[in-house]
């Protein structure tokens, strides 16, 4: 192989990485800015999963950027289809931190201090780098983000309760 074709390699590699780990240092910033919102999509997550959390997932998953594409494309409502795609870039992110949460609690329970962080942390690289799989990690992804979009959007569509 050339020099310029691994060094090619090496640089998507580590774009790559890069974006990874930038996923997961957004996941740690709505985390410290936003704990109850996020420990409330944890709640309703960690509940056993009904059919309408994941069908209102895969709706917004869906009909969101769609809806998206189409007022861009009008070129009259370009702005309102961009903000629609900020949105929605938003909601990806707290969904992932949500999926990062729920795995680093399941799987680490005691954490002196920073537990919180901690949890979002470990539970981001771990998920990561179970994402790097080829197809199965793809389909996980998918899954939990899914999952996630649903509880993120009943959580929304529902009243907080008072005092809490």
């Amino acid at each position: 192989m050339e020099p310029t074709g691994l060094l090619t390699i090496m640089l998507w590699l580590w774009l790559f990485f890069a974006i990874k780990l930038g996923f997961i240092g957004t996941a740690l910033l709505i985390q410290h800015r936003m704990p109850g919102f996020i420990k409330r999509v944890s709640e309703r997550y960690r509940t056993k999963p009904n059919r309408l959390m994941l069908l209102l997932g895969l709706i917004n998953s869906i009909a969101i950027p769609f809806i998206a594409v189409l007022l861009i494309s009008t070129e009259v409502l370009a702005l309102p289809g961009i903000l629609l795609l900020l949105l929605y870039l938003w909601l990806a992110l707290v969904c992932y931190t949500v999926v990062y949460r729920e795995i680093g609690s399941n799987l680490f329970e005691e954490f002196a201090s920073n537990k919180e962080v901690k949890i979002t942390l470990y539970g981001g690289l771990i998920a990561e780098a179970a994402f790097f799989t080829p197809v199965l990690g793809q389909i996980l992804s998918l899954a939990l983000f899914i999952k996630s979009m649903g509880a993120i959007t009943m959580v929304l569509l529902t009243r907080k309760k008072r005092g809490v």
